[in-house]
């Protein structure tokens, strides 16, 4: 059964220490993360409420950064695309061995902070048991058809559905084990409307983790 689990990392042992050492009030947010290979994990991330040349700097003098890049900025909020070089084993077992999706990340100076969407409660564990000698704190451990009210993604009950369906049939896998048409085939919709939902729930999501 799908499963969120919100867990949290010590920052020094996770990514950009530095960073948050040279500006300990800065806070970030995850937009998105993906893998480009199993050790290699590339985030796209807002810095809040600090100046944007500030936090390029600290984050290219960071040793767990790498091709820092500033992507785009509104008010004193700004958009960084980058290359994490550390040991990020926690991301890299969530993202690659267990085909999770991180659905929002938040970093400050002490912490940082995820809620990962899994196919099933096994993965959590097998997540848990490859990050061993981290202090990983698992805060909640939760059925995703009891999560609607605490996610607050406001999925319709459609789209809900159907990402949920996605997840479990191996869509989001890497490599992908279902395709889109396959899906639609499987819930016996067609592959535009399949398509339609997923976009809108997606937008959801991210919108959800985005939002100010």
């Amino acid at each position: 059964m799908s499963t969120i689990l919100k867990a949290s990392v010590p920052t020094e042992q996770f990514a950009m220490a530095e960073t948050f050492e040279t500006i300990p009030d800065v806070s970030l947010e995850a937009v998105r993360i993906v893998t480009h290979s199993s050790d290699r994990v590339v985030p796209l991330l807002w810095a809040m409420d600090s100046d944007a040349e500030r936090v390029r700097e600290a984050m290219a003098q960071d040793e767990s950064t790498a091709d820092v890049e500033l992507v785009s900025q509104r008010a004193n909020d700004s958009l960084f695309r980058l290359a994490l070089t550390d040991d990020v084993r926690f991301l890299t077992e969530v993202l690659v061995e267990q085909s999770g999706a991180i659905v929002s990340a938040h970093g400050t100076s002490d912490e940082w902070t995820f809620k990962i969407l899994f196919a099933d409660r096994e993965s959590v564990s097998a997540v848990y048991d490859a990050c061993d000698g981290c202090d990983i704190d698992i805060r909640q451990i939760q059925s995703l058809d009891d999560a609607t009210s605490f996610t607050g993604f406001e999925l319709t009950d459609e789209q809900f559905t159907t990402v949920s369906a996605a997840l479990d049939e191996g869509y989001y896998s890497v490599p992908r084990r279902m395709k889109l048409e396959d899906l639609a085939s499987e819930l016996d919709i067609s592959h535009q409307a399949l398509s339609e939902r997923l976009r809108r729930g997606h937008r959801t999501l991210i919108e959800t983790v985005v939002a100010p």
